[in-house]
């Protein structure tokens, strides 16, 4: 099962309307990517630290991730790269899984 176009547009703008703006495309398939890694490295609190060590960051909260997870925060092109090494699947792996979810009718976190 797939979704048209403008059933896509619908749940784009039903992902605007709760979080309060706009969402690119590509944003909503960096977010979905950024929770497909998550889900292959659980728990939360190992993904992140690993995120963050892999980012060489001082702190990365479980917060910002889901956040990122939410699309309600764009996430840095870095940390998707990071997030390709701590899940250990590539980056064009991790967006074809994303825009497949996306095809499916799917949001971020969902």
């Amino acid at each position: 099962m797939s979704v048209s176009s403008s059933e896509r547009r619908e749940l784009d703008s039903r992902l605007s309307t709760s979080i309060g703006v706009d969402v690119a495309p590509v944003d909503l398939e960096a977010a979905m990517a950024i929770a497909i890694a998550r889900r292959l490295r659980p728990p939360m609190k190992v993904f992140a630290f690993e995120l963050r060590r892999e980012l060489g960051w001082a702190s990365l909260s479980s917060r910002a991730v889901y956040a990122w997870e939410r699309g309600e925060a764009r996430v840095p092109a870095a940390a998707l790269l990071a997030a390709s090494r701590v899940s250990a699947i590539s980056v064009d792996d991790l967006l074809r899984k994303a825009r497949r979810l996306r095809q499916l009718g799917l949001l971020p976190g969902e």
